[in-house]
């Protein structure tokens, strides 16, 4: 994909401009090679949003830009509006629509389209608020192939051309299973993810090119966030090897720590230190850390204090509470649910006054569902986020550990105790 292909429209919040907004989608949806199914949804969410706001803003002087990005394994959408009338109560996965509430009805679409995204994130600045929508390609179904292959010949590091990262993330799927990140069920999605740039794969092979070992990890700013590694033989240093060629690539970038969660128990000793006590997660510091700002409520800032200092890391811890200001009265929160594992995970899309009820909510609808594993991660960059600790902190959630920077700054992962919950 030669670049970042993105399309760019700006028109007026008006009910007459929807075709044009839906039709800008669907041609530039076509032109990036999308299906039909995610280019529906697509085109879904910003028909939504783009009627809820003409609906509500008087006068026809109000525009909205229309961002449409090619990450080339998803699309993103990005709507971008002078206004903070959006409702971004009805993204909640407990939004529910009544008969008897105008208002519900009134947000019913804003809710289909949330629940259409695979990835929905809001924003504020300078007066704008921005929605992103995020849909992933429709790939093919796995192909059968051995999760495990006799060496013939010396292992060594290859580079990951397409067909090897396909074979790879075959293996992966069929010797790890479930245990392994959904996205290695479809291979050609995994070879896409790699050549988008956004992340990047260390392979081991032998001499007939047979995948022997392999590591897998995302690009990020400050960090990167790995998964494996993965062996496929019995070759005692194939995992090593993995891990050291993922370590070189890394050396030739601006990323400061690696991070691996639920490492496989392939895992090399003497690489990595623990970020969680039960050895769940992993951490490998890079190059210099010169620190960064760290926005904490106190309920949360003596952890953070100790932890910083464990680390070794350099941080300004600022403190941060509510002083009396008005806030949004809405909070809304993402949910990335993994059930084979039981687990989930809850970010922040919106603090606002109502966190304590809306949390509660999440929480109950959650366990409801079975999960064992219930998370926060809270972003210690964002100050807006240090105000929903003390919600988070009555409904059960307890410091777990902290990723150095997972996110605008570290992320603090929170723990739900269901015992303690309110």
């Amino acid at each position: 994909m030669p670049g970042r292909q993105a399309v760019e429209l700006t028109l007026p919040i008006q009910t007459e401009f929807l075709p044009v907004a839906t039709a800008c989608v669907e041609q530039t949806a076509q032109a990036y090679g999308m299906g039909r199914v995610e280019t529906m949804h697509l085109m879904l969410a910003v028909e939504e949003v783009l009627s809820f706001l003409a609906a509500r803003l008087s006068g026809g002087h109000h525009l909205m830009k229309l961002h449409c990005h090619n990450g080339r394994y998803y699309m993103e959408v990005v709507c971008r509006f002078p206004s903070n009338v959006l409702p971004v109560g009805a993204f909640n996965i407990t939004s529910t629509v009544s008969a008897d509430d105008e208002q519900s009805l009134a947000e019913m679409g804003l809710l289909l389209a949330a629940r259409t995204a695979d990835h929905l994130a809001v924003s504020a600045k300078n007066g704008d608020m921005e929605i992103r929508f995020v849909k992933n390609r429709q790939y093919p179904a796995l192909p059968t192939i051995p999760a495990s292959v006799a060496m013939q010949g010396s292992s060594r590091i290859v580079e990951p051309a397409p067909e090897l990262i396909k074979q790879f993330a075959a293996r992966v799927a069929g010797k790890y299973e479930r245990q392994a990140p959904e996205y290695f069920q479809a291979p050609g999605k995994v070879a896409d993810m790699v050549a988008s740039g956004d992340y990047g794969v260390s392979l081991v092979a032998d001499g007939k090119n047979n995948i022997m070992a392999g590591i897998f990890w995302r690009n990020g700013k400050q960090m990167a966030e790995a998964a494996g590694p993965y062996v496929f033989c019995d070759e005692a240093d194939a995992a090593v090897q993995a891990v050291e060629g993922c370590l070189q690539r890394l050396a030739r970038t601006s990323v400061l720590c690696l991070v691996i969660q639920q490492p496989t128990p392939d895992m090399p000793a003497g690489y990595f230190e623990p970020l969680a006590q039960d050895g769940s997660v992993l951490y490998r510091q890079l190059a210099e850390d010169n620190g960064t700002l760290v926005y904490a409520h106190p309920i949360f800032a003596d952890y953070l204090t100790d932890g910083y200092r464990n680390l070794f890391l350099p941080r300004d811890i600022r403190r941060v509470e509510n002083q009396g200001e008005k806030q949004s009265p809405h909070s809304a929160f993402a949910v990335r649910m993994d059930r084979p594992a039981s687990r989930v995970v809850m970010e922040s899309i919106w603090a606002g006054e109502d966190a304590l009820a809306v949390v509660e909510q999440h929480i109950q609808a959650l366990r409801q569902e079975g999960f064992r594993e219930i998370y926060f991660h809270l972003d210690t960059g964002v100050p807006e986020q240090a105000l929903l600790s003390p919600a988070l902190s009555a409904n059960g959630f307890e410091p777990a550990w902290i990723v150095p920077w997972g996110g605008e700054g570290d992320i603090l992962v929170l723990a739900h105790r269901e015992e303690e919950s309110c």
